[in-house]
């Protein structure tokens, strides 16, 4: 499938950007009661943080296109609080492209990108219910390292790369 990776625009494209962090939120906890508190008043919280790091070339926004498309988003970035390990915030894909494949391709992106910007690994933060997520982190190589200690349902899932 030829799928394509650009930097998300937050001028042009945050609507969507925000739609799917709000669906991926309802994915990992059921429902979006406090996704607002996270992301602000219309999202002008999750905007203002993606503005001040478009630049920043250690942060990466990127939606991912398809057929003229945007099917999916991915957020992460090449630091995170453990030694040489980067930390993915989200991988996304619309509900008619989950369990077709696309998601290795996803992966493989993040992972090369995170290669090059010299991580060994990564890491990211997982809910406990979301089963099909886990399982699909789980046949690429995650494995569980903790209990993240900032919310009950969310655990840490780490990667190396060989």
């Amino acid at each position: 499938m030829d799928i394509q990776y650009k930097k998300i625009d937050p001028n042009s494209n945050f609507s969507r950007a925000l739609a799917f962090r709000q669906d991926s939120f309802v994915c990992s906890f059921g429902s979006d009661e406090e996704f607002w508190k996270e992301v602000g008043e219309e999202g002008c919280t999750y905007r203002d943080k993606m503005e001040q790091r478009k630049d920043d070339e250690a942060w990466c926004y990127y939606h991912v296109w398809h057929a003229g498309r945007i099917i999916g988003q991915l957020e992460f970035r090449s630091f995170s609080d453990w030694d040489k390990l980067g930390y993915v915030h989200l991988f996304y894909l619309i509900p008619e492209y989950r369990g077709i494949g696309v998601f290795d391709q996803l992966h493989r992106f993040v992972e090369d990108r995170l290669i090059m910007a010299g991580c060994s690994g990564a890491v990211l933060s997982a809910s406990k219910t979301n089963l099909p997520a886990l399982k699909v982190y789980e046949r690429h190589g995650w494995y569980w390292l903790g209990p993240n200690p900032r919310h009950a349902m969310l655990d840490f899932y780490r990667i190396d790369f060989n």
